[in-house]
């Protein structure tokens, strides 16, 4: 099973996320499982720590002034199989992101 885990302080785009995670899923076939966050709070840290495999990441650069760099930075110290890809609107930061050791999948403009 895929988990993946959803974070942007935008509810709408948490959701809009989700529809395209569940329409590739369902077509495919593939058992997975959405866990949805609008902030990096004590349920996301859980959730993050929970040991497993198969975890796809997909989080905002910026929720409610916690960054998202340093989310990753912590995901990385206990996790290097699961995949980040950061959602944002901050395309500015895509070069921090990529020289910051964090090895994301990749970065995706919110409004594209």
């Amino acid at each position: 099973m895929i988990n993946f885990i959803v974070c942007d302080n935008n509810e709408k785009i948490v959701e809009n996320v989700v529809k395209v995670i569940d329409k590739v899923m369902i077509k495919n076939n593939i058992a997975y499982k959405n866990h949805k966050f609008v902030d990096y709070n004590q349920e996301f840290m859980s959730e993050m720590k929970q040991h497993g495999t198969n975890k796809i990441y997909i989080l905002d650069i910026e929720v409610n002034n916690k960054s998202g760099i340093d989310i990753a930075r912590m995901i990385r110290k206990d996790d290097l199989n699961s995949a980040i890809i950061f959602l944002t609107s901050h395309n500015e930061l895509a070069e921090c992101v990529v020289t910051n050791v964090i090895m994301p999948l990749g970065f995706v403009c919110k409004f594209n």
